[in-house]
């Protein structure tokens, strides 16, 4: 009885049978009285408030709805966090993996939030497979890095070709793993692209980094060659991170050991690779397997040629070597 009280149909009886009576008193009353006209007023007045009220109650019985669609969701999730307890060996267990998760998650949010803050990041893409990333702030990612605030920092989305790879560069200014402390560590990340259905998996072509000395490129000493940051590492193509992303991005993977953390120490006044608390980093994508002995020129070319006379100046040094 309670339920159907409180039900809609109900209250639409209700609502109907005030509107007979009304009507019925109203026109005896008219019937009587010299005063018919106000007695009208008096009863559209009533009956605009019973429609009010017949709107409330669909109101209400909409947010009824959406109650119970709450509990519903509520109760599933009760179900599911009390089968995610039963998982854990004890209850501290649980709440170690509860606080793990949490930390993992924050740590994807500041890096996300970081990867399109594009204020902090200048990128220069060319459509050879390389692309050039300008960071700037370095000192206060490095303190954000050592305060484990936020380990990483993203490079934005780059295609290797006008319809390659869509991938990034995640950096961890403070090292990663073993490294931690130590050295820089640099990674290749692998994203969902628009184009990923003809492409050919797993990507496995050689990955190289360099990381400019700009000191030596501002002098323009001509007599000693720049002492770039330059290695490379080639994809496993038996691993995930290599595979046709299932995500929104692959697992990284790369090189933990990139540098060590005192060549690139902001105090440094003489720092070769970090001036004006800026420095760049350049990833290339080796798709023709250049040899390892060219990629010191390669670096050295004068990134502001067009690509078209970049290529073939790495090309004529290919095979002046070559005829060598």
């Amino acid at each position: 009885m309670k339920k159907h009280f409180l039900s809609e149909s109900h209250q639409r009886a209700l609502v109907q049978y005030a509107q007979r009576r009304l009507c019925g008193d109203m026109n005896d009353a008219v019937n009587e009285s010299e005063s018919s006209n106000s007695m009208i007023k008096t009863y559209e007045t009533i009956s605009k408030l019973t429609d009010t009220l017949e709107r409330n109650v669909e109101q209400l019985n909409e947010c009824d709805e959406s109650l119970s669609r709450i509990k519903n969701q509520m109760s599933r999730f009760s179900k599911e966090l009390d089968e995610k307890k039963k998982e854990s060996s004890t209850e501290t267990e649980y709440t170690e993996s509860v606080s793990l998760t949490q930390q993992i998650l924050h740590q994807d949010f500041l890096s996300f939030m970081q990867k399109w803050n594009n204020d902090q990041q200048v990128i220069k893409q060319d459509p050879d497979g390389s692309l050039i990333w300008r960071i700037i702030r370095v000192q206060e990612h490095m303190y954000d890095a050592q305060s484990e605030r936020q380990t990483s920092i993203y490079s934005p989305a780059f295609y290797t070709s006008n319809c390659g790879y869509r991938c990034c560069i995640r950096l961890y200014l403070n090292g990663d793993g073993n490294a931690r402390g130590t050295h820089l560590s640099i990674f290749f990340v692998i994203l969902r692209g628009k184009y990923d259905n003809i492409l050919k998996w797993p990507f496995s072509y050689k990955i190289l980094f360099c990381l400019y000395d700009q000191r030596s490129i501002m002098n323009g000493d001509k007599t000693q060659s720049p002492k770039h940051i330059i290695d490379c590492f080639r994809p496993n193509t038996n691993s995930t991170s290599f595979h046709r992303p299932s995500l929104s991005m692959n697992i990284a993977s790369g090189i933990p050991k990139f540098c060590l953390l005192d060549q690139i120490n902001c105090s440094d006044v003489n720092n070769r690779y970090v001036i004006n608390d800026t420095m760049y980093i350049k990833v290339l994508i080796n798709f023709v397997d250049l040899p390892r002995s060219i990629l010191p020129m390669i670096y050295n070319v004068n990134v502001g040629l067009p690509v078209s006379i970049q290529q073939k100046l790495i090309a004529d040094e290919l095979q002046r070597r070559t005829a060598v």
